[in-house]
């Protein structure tokens, strides 16, 4: 049992979605200060009659707070890779990486952790991606009091607004679990009590349908101009299929396998398509005010926080699977609490490298697992193949070569493994299907899960969310 991947861990005290998503600068917690500063505008001076630079940079901040979910201190692919054993962090300067995030605490990490703590820098993405959602509703209100754009452009921008809004919640999610979230966040002074997990997909699934009802009434282009990780989903109507496209996922995850099917009918879906189709996120560390891609890893380098990769990784792959380029045998290995990084994360390339929102390539995979669990298996099977060669260079099973739903699934299962390797899919996945344990599924397992490492299905409600709800019973 060897490895992880890269990113630079920072100890973060949890803040919690309520305190830090209100971005005022006054003296008391729910005042707005009376006098604009042009540097740090209030929320007043945009939600009354904003102008039109104003709607285009509250655009702006919508996509970067999301950028920031991943680049801002604990990275999430990393925190949900770690935990679903996909990848191990072996920070040099933060031991919490390899011993609580693996089930074990103390100096020689032989104690049993049974509970994260929920003040740790690693449940700092919950109040990164809150943001997202903060920013997302802000931007709508906005666009609600504008005179400056006419009843068409403000469907637009409540489509979009809405479509992230609900990717913020379903992040929250995979990161909380069984623990549920918030969903009714409209008021920031009396939020919503948590719903449980059910109850919150279908909160996210509802928004995102409301979104696609927004975008169908928004005319034939956006008041607001997007990035160019949106190339080809710019306009309402193509940022339709992106919004579907997210629905399917969302479907799959409450096992609605016909409502996926449908949403994927309206996305980009395509078994024939490029595979790396789909709305990105940009990244450019040479311009201001922006970041480079926090996944991305010098190649055999001696980063401070290095990324490996358990060996199973390598050794559990089918012979020629092209999927193996993503990891690669370090000259030196790394060992520190007795974890041996042998092989390291490269599955980007460079800081510019961008980062997938989702894409074609896991849109067949949603397919496929859709169709098997609704008796569609001559389907499925033309989507694992079209995985399995395109993806994976590996040769096309024949039929009959998987028999009954439990292979199928088992074969889909592997191929989202090395499909969506390092891309916060797997944990979710073990999860969902039930099969986060050491065997989730034949010729696969999950390194470090041997006493006195475990497996969490959850991160801790933040401390900042149990301490509001004692002060607001």
């Amino acid at each position: 049992m060897n490895n992880i991947l890269k990113f630079q861990a920072r100890p973060l005290l949890m803040a919690g979605a309520l305190a830090t998503l209100l971005s005022a600068s006054s003296c008391s917690f729910f005042e707005i200060d009376e006098v604009n500063d042009p540097n740090n505008a209030s929320i007043e001076s945009v939600v009354a009659n904003a102008s039109q630079a104003q709607l285009n940079a509250l655009a702006v901040g919508v996509e970067a707070s999301l950028r920031l979910g991943h680049a801002n201190n604990s990275s999430y692919n990393q925190i949900v890779g770690t935990l679903g054993r996909e990848v191990v962090v072996l920070n040099q300067t933060e031991s919490r990486w390899y011993l609580e995030l693996q089930g074990r605490r103390g100096a020689t990490g032989n104690v049993s952790v049974d509970v994260l703590d929920d003040a740790a820098f690693y449940n700092g993405q919950y109040t990164d991606f809150a943001r997202v959602g903060r920013a997302a509703r802000i931007f709508r209100a906005s666009a609600e009091a504008s005179n400056v754009i006419n009843v068409e452009q403000k469907s637009g921008i409540a489509g979009f607004t809405r479509t992230y809004e609900a990717l913020s919640k379903l992040h929250l999610l995979n990161l909380q679990g069984e623990n549920g979230i918030r969903v009714d966040l409209d008021d920031i002074r009396r939020p919503g009590k948590f719903v449980t997990q059910a109850e919150a997909l279908t909160n996210i699934r509802q928004q995102l349908d409301q979104a696609d009802q927004d975008l169908a009434a928004a005319g034939a282009s956006f008041a607001f101009q997007l990035s160019s990780g949106y190339t080809g989903f710019n306009t309402p109507a193509t940022f339709r299929r992106f919004n579907r496209a997210l629905a399917a996922r969302v479907a799959l995850y409450q096992a609605d396998y016909a409502g996926a099917l449908t949403a994927l009918n309206a996305s980009f879906y395509d078994r024939a398509g490029s595979l790396t189709l789909g709305p990105k996120i940009t990244f450019s560390p040479t311009t201001a005010s922006d970041v480079g891609n926090p996944y991305f890893q010098v190649a055999n380098g001696e980063p401070n926080n290095l990324v490996a990769v358990p060996s199973n990784f390598v050794t559990e792959a089918e012979a020629g699977d092209l999927r193996l380029a993503k990891v690669a045998l370090r000259t030196t290995p790394r060992t520190l609490g007795g974890i041996t990084g042998a092989y390291e994360a490269r599955v980007f390339t460079s800081q510019n490298a961008s980062l997938d929102i989702i894409r074609n390539e896991e849109l067949i995979l949603i397919a496929a697992e859709a169709r098997a669990n609704t008796g569609d298996l001559t389907g499925a099977l033309a989507d694992i193949n079209a995985i399995r060669t395109r993806a994976g260079g590996l040769p096309a099973l024949t039929a009959g070569s998987l028999t009954g739903l439990p292979q199928y699934i088992n074969e889909i299962l592997k191929q989202r493994r090395y499909s969506l390797f390092y891309e916060g899919h797997r944990w979710i996945d073990l999860r969902r299907l039930n099969r986060l344990n050491p065997n989730p599924a034949p010729g696969q397992t999950l390194a470090l899960t041997e006493a006195p490492f475990r497996l969490f299905n959850r991160l801790e409600r933040p401390a900042a969310e149990k301490q509001w709800d004692i002060a607001n019973p």
